[in-house]
């Protein structure tokens, strides 16, 4: 299971094996972060998907020996909505080969990128309304 880190009423992070299963436990801990919000429901379907392919992004084109870790941090506020990151913590974003970016993150998130500084994937998905 996931080790939390960090909690708070609008955001999470969690540290995850470098493994594919691990897309499954982000999405576990997405369950239970978006549970505890107003408009949780809003961003339930969408995010689990979105989460799924940045782990998976992560996983796949990952060059860092298997026992670093991918960090996956969820932040949540009303007005601007669900913020979803997964970093790669063995490498840098300079360090890294592109990391392919589904036509689902593409379609589903209102937008994405990735971060140089930091080795991850973002995506951010709108609030209700």
């Amino acid at each position: 299971m996931p080790e939390s880190l960090d909690r708070t009423p609008t955001d999470q992070l969690c540290a995850l094996p470098r493994h594919p299963s691990s897309a499954a436990a982000a999405r576990i801990v997405l369950r239970g972060f978006l549970s505890e919000l107003k408009d949780g429901e809003h961003y339930a379907s969408d995010g689990e998907l979105i989460v799924t392919e940045l782990v998976a992004a992560a996983v796949l084109t990952s060059q860092a020996p298997e026992h670093h870790l991918i960090d996956v941090l969820f932040e949540h506020s009303a007005p601007t909505g669900l913020w979803i990151e997964v970093t790669d913590t063995g490498l840098s974003g300079r360090d890294r080969p592109d990391s392919p970016v589904s036509g689902i993150v593409r379609e589903l998130s209102a937008s994405w990128g990735r971060d140089l500084d930091g080795g991850g994937l973002w995506a951010h998905l709108a609030p209700p309304g």
